[in-house]
């Protein structure tokens, strides 16, 4: 794939440097970033919320750069991604990239789970992640027995659809400083619905290639965008810290409504 990626395949492995950790904010059951996502889509009743938060035992540290599916693959587990960021990303044999998708805390590919199908593209962390890889069985008996919570799990793949579109419009339709606007806009609308969003504020532990990658950009091109929209105090980046100063202002560059994902 052009780059040093590793294949999960231990989930016990151990030796993975800066991984979040299972106690941080967030994972106080049935409170985790799954549930909170998926009830925005259908009302979950405690025993759902239960029901996910006992997903937690799947759960193993993975670093950056760790392939969970491979492309062209069929998964016969439900990848869920609890803390950090990952991508579906289509390869070249050539090495290139082109990041189709973000999978943020909360989201998840179950496609080989039920579809067995394959996925037309890899699952790899952008960086170190808490996730869970559900066996088959586990996952289907999961929504067989709960139907709100595969309710609203229909409904957050419509989610995602609207999501596809959008960055399809982004790459076709809008110029580099408003693909990077309505990015991270997206981002501060998916985030807060998880509650990682603080004051206008929040993690992007992503590089300038993993974002050249992800708008169709150069790596320079992807610099000169992020400055002009600190020069014009739309947003301040601190390290992996990034806040949005003029919301509105962002918004309307972006083109991002309501009705965006």
């Amino acid at each position: 794939m052009g780059r040093a990626a590793t294949m999960m395949t231990d989930p016990a492995a151990t030796g993975i440097a800066h991984v979040p950790r299972l106690a941080a904010p967030g994972w106080d059951g049935a409170d985790c970033a799954l549930a909170r996502r998926l009830g925005g889509f259908a009302p979950l009743d405690a025993q759902d919320r239960a029901a996910l938060a006992g997903l937690i035992g799947y759960v193993r540290p993975v670093g950056r750069h760790t392939v969970l599916v491979e492309q062209d693959s069929v998964a016969d587990h439900a990848v869920i991604v609890f803390a950090g960021f990952a991508s579906r990303g289509k390869h070249r044999a050539s090495g290139r990239r082109q990041i189709v998708a973000y999978l943020v805390p909360g989201d998840l590919c179950d496609r080989g789970v039920l579809h067995d199908h394959p996925l037309g593209h890899a699952i790899e962390t952008l960086t170190p992640c808490l996730v869970a890889r559900v066996p088959r069985a586990a996952y289907l008996d999961l929504l067989g027995r709960h139907p709100r919570i595969a309710l609203a799990l229909q409904r957050a793949r419509l989610a995602e659809e609207a999501t596809v579109h959008e960055w399809v419009a982004n790459i076709g339709m809008r110029s580099g400083t408003e693909r990077m606007a309505h990015l991270l806009c997206e981002l501060m609308e998916r985030l807060g619905t998880v509650g990682q969003v603080t004051d206008g504020q929040y993690a992007l532990p992503l590089t300038q290639t993993d974002l050249a990658d992800t708008l169709g950009l150069s790596s320079v091109h992807v610099n000169r965008v992020l400055q002009a929209l600190r020069r014009d105090r739309l947003i301040s980046l601190c390290g992996h810290r990034l806040r949005v100063l003029a919301p509105r202002r962002l918004r309307e560059l972006a083109e991002f409504g309501a009705g965006s994902p």
